[in-house]
């Protein structure tokens, strides 16, 4: 059975010609789609070959036409309509997205600094999802479409997802109440600007949501 966390990315995909599904492991994500019919066809990419091998030993053999595996970093030369990364740092989301022809999807899920995925989406995309949800730990999920010239993103919507601010989520307000307590368990330890900047922002976005649920 798929995580919550893979099956919130898998419905996050949308329909396309070519997905590439990069740093692929097991290939789940990717024949899911097949399966589903979202992509007609799938490039799983990964630098590591044994993962490789396990995302084709676990393609279903009626799927494997339609599929093919490429053993290397990030997306490279790969030609792709729609490309899905998930479970990578965020960093690491933005050097592939650095060194190759940018499809016109993206399906991300950073592990860690969001807010930099953000800021390089904004320079060749506009960021049709991005939402907060929780599976054992809490998760970004973020969706991009191509747009000439990029977009533009307020500094909120950088730290805390525009979606999450146009409809924040019970896992949204969980997420925040916990940065509270996480932030109010270092002040009592330290005076940390950077982490007493932290916890105003968290406040005044989480105060601006009770507010408008009243």
């Amino acid at each position: 059975m798929l995580s919550l966390r893979l099956n919130r990315i898998i419905a996050a995909l949308p329909r396309c010609e070519t997905l590439a599904d990069v740093g692929c492991d097991h290939g789940l994500v990717g024949i899911a789609a097949l399966q589903k019919g979202v992509a007609q066809q799938v490039i799983f990419t990964d630098i590591s070959l044994p993962s490789l091998q396990k995302a084709k030993q676990n393609c279903p053999q009626q799927l494997q036409s339609r599929a093919s595996f490429v053993c290397g970093n990030g997306l490279g030369n790969v030609q792709c309509d729609c490309a899905v990364i998930a479970g990578m740092g965020g960093l690491e989301i933005v050097h592939i997205l650095d060194g190759c022809a940018l499809p016109d999807k993206l399906v991300l899920q950073p592990m860690r600094n969001s807010v930099q995925v953000r800021q390089r989406l904004i320079r060749d995309y506009e960021i049709t999802l991005d939402e907060k949800f929780f599976d054992g730990k809490f998760y970004d999920l973020i969706t991009a479409q191509a747009k000439r010239g990029g977009s533009v993103l307020t500094p909120d919507e950088l730290t805390f997802g525009r979606t999450n601010l146009l409809r924040p989520s019970e896992d949204f307000v969980t997420f925040l109440r916990k940065e509270l307590s996480l932030c109010d368990k270092i002040l009592q330890d330290c005076n940390d600007q950077a982490v007493l900047q932290r916890r105003r922002e968290t406040a005044r976005v989480l105060n601006m949501i009770q507010e408008e649920k009243l």
